[in-house]
This record gives structure tokens, sequence and C-alpha cells, in this order.
């Protein structure tokens, strides 16, 4: 109810927000992220209208021309496992497998299975941030930059990694397709670095955008990083 407030009322998120709070209803708990352990970041409802409302004013989304059937379609597993975070730039996704394939009932996909996709939506360069699975070749051959900027999973990028990527995404035309192992963790933060660079979104904005578009998304000591 508060993002229809927001994307269709054109309310304010504090607006919004107030509405919820409005009568008897009790406080609203805040989101976590998807790790295990002890939560160490909370994010609010509020937050995550602030970070809609930005993404609307940067023109990331828009009511009328949102396609909620492709948005389900792609976003399941056995049709690739992705999401834009910012349309037309940035596209997370699951990291491909050497060959496509269901293992243990789940659907794996190669590089090749996402070639049609890619090349419809002008994406044209490939970073990995997992360990290498395939063969970057594949992707090269088929006329598709690809960079590799490995860092431990559930980790944080060194300010090099974060430097190279930044660089990466500022001279690339075309979009960027960005992954890891899941497409989650690593793949999220450095998207939201670049965005929180050229979008001026706060960490928390950020945080909630990344999570609304592709949830799961930035764990852990992820979140403290953006912060900071």
């Amino acid at each position: 109810m508060g993002a229809y407030a927001v994307i269709y009322l054109k309310k304010t998120p504090e607006e919004a927000y107030r509405a919820l709070l409005s009568g008897s209803n009790p406080p609203y708990l805040p989101f976590r992220d998807a790790s295990f352990g002890n939560c160490t970041y909370n994010l609010t409802i509020l937050d995550c209208l602030q970070g809609i409302r930005k993404g609307l004013q940067h023109g990331f989304f828009d009511f009328e021309t949102f396609d909620v059937d492709e948005y389900e379609h792609y976003e399941r597993v056995e049709n690739g496992d992705f999401n834009w975070i910012v349309p037309g730039k940035f596209l997370a996704f699951s990291g491909p497998h050497p060959k496509s394939k269901i293992e243990n009932g789940y659907p794996l996909h190669a590089p090749e299975a996402y070639f049609p996709y890619f090349k419809k939506h002008n994406v044209t360069a490939i970073v990995r941030l997992n360990k290498k699975i395939y063969e970057a070749k594949r992707f090269t051959d088929a006329g598709f930059e690809h960079h590799d900027l490995f860092f431990v999973d559930g980790s944080t990028p060194s300010d090099n990694i974060v430097r190279r990527f930044l660089n990466i995404c500022e001279n690339t035309d075309g979009a960027i397709a960005v992954h890891c192992k899941a497409g989650l963790g690593r793949t999220g933060t450095l998207i939201a670095c670049y965005v929180m660079k050229h979008y001026r979104f706060t960490h928390a904005e950020i945080i909630s955008w990344v999570r609304i578009c592709r949830p799961g998304s930035i764990i852990g000591p992820q979140q403290h990083f953006l912060e900071e």
C-alpha cells in the first residue's frame, strides 16, 4: 500500500508511511538481510519507500509500462534468474554453468542460454565476480565483453575492485550483466556502489531498491560496507 501511494498517488514516502502508522496500528518490524545469524542492519518500510521514490525520480521504474509478467517470468530459476536493477544499464543474474541441465531438480544454464535475451536488450558486457566455472571465451566469441573481478562470497570488495568495476561501467556502451554465484550479494553490492556514485542514493535507499528488484540481495557485512 505504501508503494502504491508513492508510485501512483504521488505521496511522499513520509506521507505514505504516516498513513500506515495511523490509528491503532502496531509499529512495523524492520526488514533484515537474507543471511544466517544475528541481524546487524535494519531496513524500515520508510527506507523502502524512499528507495522507490529515488528510483522513480531517476526513471528506473514506470508504473504505466512495467511488465509484471516479464518480471515474474525471468526471475524464475528455470527462465534465467535475472532482474534489471537499473533498466538499460544493470542486469543482475545467477552465475552461468558449463552446460544447461537439471541437477538435483535445479535448472542450470550455460552462457549460450542468455545470448538471445542479452542481445535483444543491448547487453554488451558481462562482469563475473565469482570463481571461474565457465570459459569467458564463450561470451567473447559471441561478441560480448567479459571481465573478471573475483572476491570472496559474502565478503566486501576491495577499493581496487570497486574502482575497476566503476571504470568498466563508466566506459561501456550498452547494458552490463553482472553475476556472482547466486547474483545476490557481491553482484548487488557493486551495482549499488555505481548507483550511489552516479545517482546519489543513500545506503538505505539503494539496499532497499536492489532488494525490491532482486530479493535477497546485499547481505551481512556488505550492508555496512555501503553504509560506510
